[in-house]
């Protein structure tokens, strides 16, 4: 990589830049800390939405200047970064004990969607690069733990838990400002549908009832269980 390239935030690179140059940082006394930054981050995004998180909004919610908030973090794209890896540690809950390999990994997919669905602002920022955080490498870590518990080797393992967080972030993201589950939302959809040319779409005219009343939640619950079954029968085979 050129010297002159910058490196992105939330890249493998950035993460080992970061951990490499930790030692050589001037150490000061300092009011703010980088949890501290990133949870303000966080409030500002349920609160105010993403459009309110910047750098300024940040250093007056944090009561300090924005010259004492860039010594901590240099872009809003870091900061950014850091949020989402603080969160995905907030949201990483673990599971009652004794249950199976099945109920463990439905609870958690069921416990980190309802972490999402409770903080929506977070969301659109998930794109990824997320997942080489501190706190994301943890949940790897424990993901990986459980699959290969079972039979999966470390590939198919490390495949597995990816799969499970897009569908979980993906699930969330298509559902975002939709409450299919709303009655008034179900009416409508089914006036939709039984107003669409039968003729181009003959199903969903034929049963716009009961497609109308299909959510998120059930969706969900559909996929997760197809994806669990997909693993099942690998461990088996």
């Amino acid at each position: 990589m050129d010297d002159a390239t910058p490196i992105r935030a939330g890249t493998a690179a950035w993460w080992l830049a970061r951990t490499e140059n930790a030692d050589d940082r001037p150490r000061r006394r300092r009011m703010l800390s980088l949890d501290l930054i990133a949870d303000t981050a966080l409030t500002v995004l349920d609160t105010e939405g993403a459009e309110a998180l910047t750098m300024r909004r940040l250093a007056q919610r944090l009561n300090c200047s924005q010259a004492a908030l860039y010594r901590h973090v240099t872009s809003r794209d870091e900061l950014v970064v850091l949020a989402m890896d603080r969160a995905m540690g907030l949201g990483l809950d673990l599971p009652p004990p004794g249950l199976g390999w099945r109920e463990t990994s439905e609870w958690q997919a069921h416990s980190f969607r309802d972490f999402l669905l409770a903080h929506p602002g977070l969301v659109p920022f998930l794109r990824g690069t997320e997942r080489l955080g501190p706190n994301s490498l943890s949940g790897m870590e424990l993901w990986l733990g459980q699959f290969t518990a079972i039979g999966l080797s470390v590939r198919e393992a490390y495949a597995t838990a990816s799969a499970f967080a897009t569908f979980v972030i993906g699930s969330v993201q298509f559902t975002l400002g939709v409450d299919s589950t709303n009655p008034d939302e179900q009416r409508l959809r089914r006036r939709l549908y039984e107003g669409l040319d039968p003729r181009r779409h003959p199903i969903l005219t034929a049963h716009a009832e009961e497609l109308s009343q299909v959510g998120s939640p059930e969706e969900f619950a559909f996929g997760l269980a197809a994806l669990l079954d997909a693993v099942a029968v690998r461990i088996s085979g």
